[in-house]
């Protein structure tokens, strides 16, 4: 919100109160208070508590018409511009009447003008304790409260004050629609993103946004991942600022994650024609560029930052995606290696990430491990041990690095990075634990997951997330019974019945009994129509049974309530393309996963998978052989990549790959459609 607006609103003069109707006086009379004028209301040398209102007092007659007569005589003095004379006018009419409401309203905003909080703040809260049902009194309480808040830090005690003053306000004064702007402001201030966008939501509503809340808006959707609505909110704000710089870049980062690449890519250009050499845009129209596959031309825009600044960390990150993403990886990690040469690999991360991420993409994992140690290094103390404030950094960098021992097969390693990961984090993370039961059934070691996941329920009794797993290891053990009654024991203390059910629904689902998996999941929608993952779990239960009319609303209903929610996208998408229907939309919608997770395997493989069926299979190779860079060991991956190169005629290359997908199988079903394959194959191959 621009200074001079938000002076506007913290002002006095935007006040009401300045009618020249009567302040409305008691009634009763005994002898008033006298105050002489002085320069400044007394008031505390602390912050004012909450004023009690005043002992009733009589008034009389003569009283109620000389404040009257000195009320007029003080807005007077407010017309010629004269707050000195008014301020000691407001007084007399508070010594002939003390308990006048009215009277502390107008001098608190007064002393509001003029920035003398203390006084502004003695003055509204006399008038709340004398009518709390004076919206006027509340507003000029909570514009002086949250003058009080801001600063360096905020004030959150302040804060919440000015919130409580302001929904008052909202109470008893339908017409005040700008306490909504400040209420909007105070709320995103506090991290309370519901509430901050119900403010906005009822001032756009009552079409008195301005691009400033707008803007507002498009961050706090972005907070949310609601990056449809904040695409809508901040094309709203570009228009109504005339199309200005700084909001048509907010406008192209909200269609971007939106999924929305070729308008981004549209709306960077047309400010590039404007600002040309704006160094901001010309990176964002880079990263759109190669978001929307152009390769060739994103390349030509880091180009320009690059020819003047050879070593820019941004432009060099950016064309090692470009890279990267083209399949030139080696290019990729050379480039990378000069955008982290003599820079602090504190403020490098993302970079350090890239470069690791890339080297496990080649399977050149001991690089990859020590790109990732170097990132370890730069967020631990002296003695290596990790301080609170970087303890999220190494767990992700931990993940990252027993991730890429996992891709390289090499469970020894992968398992002593989950020790090191127990040590480094402490007994109370369940981290180490939870990493390693997935990776021992992801490998098919369902027993060894088993003990594990039995060892961590003894360790940590309250944790629900390993009684899960336990039960999805029975489930596959072929104990489905045992696993249902350890989630009944659950559901009996649990206080969310609706994620025991969807847990049930999943154990059943892989035991393929999908009748009494449909059953349960359905149950736990009814618990809440509005959870995506009990409307995904429930759409993937009926795509199985081939019910694929309601499996396809459910995803749509759950993108009707997050339209960027990545995983009901990317299902909706992969759907579509395992039946053949609406491929173009199929690929929209994937596209859009994808470029909110640019390295989830599973969206990657969906993608080529889409190509596949659209027989862009040059493209369906790219993308399913980038997926197996991040998942080397999965078999469906390796299933499809064998399906694409048997259409490209690489007869040896598909059954290497469905061999590989026949050895990770564990569903009996893709087992048996894999030997098909493979049967098929060596037919051909003896032909």
């Amino acid at each position: 919100m621009p200074a001079s607006r938000l002076a506007l609103l913290l002002s006095g003069c935007c006040l009401t109160v300045g009618s020249l109707a009567a302040p409305a006086f008691s009634q009763q009379s005994p002898k008033p208070r006298v105050e002489k004028p002085q320069p400044a209301a007394p008031a505390p040398a602390a912050a004012p508590a909450p004023a009690a209102a005043p002992a009733p007092a009589r008034v009389s007659r003569e009283q109620r018409i000389q404040a009257y007569e000195k009320f007029l005589q003080a807005r007077r003095y407010i017309a010629q511009a004269d707050p000195l004379n008014a301020i000691t006018a407001f007084k007399e009419v508070l010594a002939l009447d003390p308990t006048a409401a009215t009277a502390h309203v107008e001098l608190g905003n007064l002393y509001l003008e003029g920035r003398n909080l203390r006084d502004a703040e003695y003055h509204a809260r006399q008038a709340v304790a004398l009518d709390p049902e004076d919206a006027m009194a509340h507003w000029l309480l909570g514009r002086v409260l949250f003058l009080q808040s801001s600063g360096a830090a905020l004030n959150r005690e302040k804060a919440r004050e000015a919130v409580a003053a302001f929904e008052t306000v909202a109470k008893l004064d339908a017409l005040n629609l700008d306490v909504y702007r400040l209420l909007g402001r105070l709320y995103r201030d506090l991290n309370d993103t519901e509430n901050a966008l119900s403010a906005y939501a009822k001032l756009i509503g009552a079409n008195q946004g301005g691009p400033e809340e707008f803007a507002a808006a498009t961050e706090l959707y972005f907070r949310k991942r609601r990056y449809r609505d904040a695409a809508n909110t901040a094309r709203q704000a570009y228009a109504l600022s005339g199309e200005n710089p700084q909001w048509g870049y907010q406008l192209s980062q909200a269609l971007l994650y939106a999924g929305q690449t070729a308008e981004a890519i549209d709306v960077l250009k047309e400010l590039l024609e404007e600002n040309g050499n704006n160094l901001r845009l010309i990176l964002s129209y880079a990263e759109a560029l190669m978001r929307g596959g152009r390769y060739p031309e994103a390349e030509q825009q880091v180009q320009r930052v690059l020819s003047e600044r050879p070593n820019h960390p941004e432009a060099l990150s950016i064309l090692a995606q470009v890279q990267r993403r083209s399949g030139r990886r080696e290019e990729a990690v050379k480039t990378l290696r000069q955008a982290l040469a003599g820079q602090d690999v504190t403020e490098t991360l993302a970079q350090q990430y890239a470069l690791a991420e890339t080297l496990v993409e080649l399977g050149r994992t001991e690089e990859a491990v020590a790109a990732y140690e170097a990132a370890l290094r730069s967020v631990s103390n002296p003695d290596n041990s990790v301080s609170e404030s970087q303890r999220e950094r190494a767990e992700l960098i931990l993940m990252r690095m027993a991730s890429a021992y996992k891709a390289a097969g090499k469970l020894d390693q992968e398992l002593a990075t989950y020790d090191r990961m127990r040590r480094l984090l402490g007994s109370e993370s369940t981290l180490a634990d939870l990493l390693l039961i997935e990776s021992l059934r992801s490998e098919g070691k369902h027993e060894e997951a088993l003990k594990s996941a039995r060892a961590a329920r003894q360790r940590f009794p309250n944790e629900r997330q390993f009684v899960y797993l336990e039960a999805q290891v029975l489930a596959r053990l072929g104990q489905v019974d045992q696993a249902l009654k350890e989630l009944s024991r659950v559901a009996e203390e649990a206080d969310d019945a609706g994620e025991v059910a969807q847990m049930k629904a999943i154990v059943l689902s892989d035991a393929n009994r999908f009748e009494d998996a449909e059953r349960l999941a359905r149950q736990a929608v009814r618990y809440d129509e509005k959870n995506i993952a009990y409307l995904v779990t429930l759409s993937s239960i009926l795509e199985r049974r081939k019910q694929y009319a309601e499996s396809e609303q459910l995803l749509r209903t759950a993108l009707a309530l997050d339209p960027d929610n990545p995983t009901a996208l990317n299902n909706l998408g992969y759907f579509l393309a395992e039946r053949n229907e609406r491929l173009d939309e199929a690929l929209t919608l994937v596209q859009r996963a994808v470029n909110i997770e640019p390295t989830n395997s599973s969206f990657l493989d969906s993608l080529g998978w889409v190509y596949f069926k659209q027989n862009r299979l040059d493209l369906a190779r790219q993308y399913i052989e980038q997926a197996l860079s991040y998942d080397r060991r999965n078999a469906t991956l390796n299933d499809h990549l064998g399906d694409v190169l048997e259409r490209l005629g690489d007869l040896e290359g598909a059954r290497r790959h469905w061999k590989i997908a026949r050895s990770l199988a564990t569903d009996p079903e893709d087992i048996n459609r894999i030997d098909a394959k493979l049967q098929r194959g060596q037919t051909a191959e003896t032909q």
